[in-house]
């Protein structure tokens, strides 16, 4: 057999198939069910949380408790404005400027941020702030990925507590962060 036979033969094939395509459907979605199952059964037993908010169950049934909390951020109206300085290649530093809705400053609260890259929502950490002056708090934290990360602060000053959230960057080494 020659080449030009077997490429005349090949043709002929794809002529017929090409022809026929309506045999290529059950083969197609036969194969596209298998690749979804295996896709299915590979996500589910996965130790990766793909995104999911962790307790989201337990949020869930608890969402009383997030509509009361947005009440009362409503009713304080406190102003939290963030800044964040890059220390050094792991190492990161937040500040936050605490007052309320008629500027003054919150003075001795007790202030602790949840920090999470975006990238990468399992190497979230908990940082408790320090009191600098009044209103104005620090702490440091580990930069566990490059990126934007998000910032969950929760402050609890007497009875009230607030609750507040913001996603930022963060910044190259030696330089601060604007808020904007």
């Amino acid at each position: 057999m020659t080449s030009a036979t077997i490429c005349t033969m090949l043709c002929t094939m794809l002529k017929a198939t090409i022809r026929n395509r309506w045999v290529l459907f059950p083969i197609v979605s036969i194969g596209a069910a298998v690749a979804f199952a295996v896709l299915t059964v590979t996500l589910a037993v996965a130790n990766h949380p793909l995104g999911v908010e962790p307790n989201y169950d337990s949020k869930a049934a608890n969402y009383q408790a997030t509509v009361e909390q947005r009440a009362t951020n409503d009713r304080l109206r406190w102003l939290v404005t963030p800044g964040l300085v890059r220390m050094d290649q792991t190492l990161a530093s937040i500040t936050l400027r605490v007052e309320d809705r008629h500027t003054i400053p919150i003075d001795d609260a007790t202030i602790s941020v949840e920090c999470i890259p975006l990238v990468n929502g399992d190497a979230r950490q908990s940082v408790e702030l320090i009191q600098l002056s009044p209103g104005t708090y620090a702490g440091t934290f580990e930069v566990a990925a490059e990126g934007k990360h998000e910032f969950r602060v929760r402050i609890l000053q007497g009875l009230d507590t607030y609750t507040d959230r913001f996603r930022r960057p963060i910044p190259a080494l030696g330089s601060t962060q604007v808020p904007p």
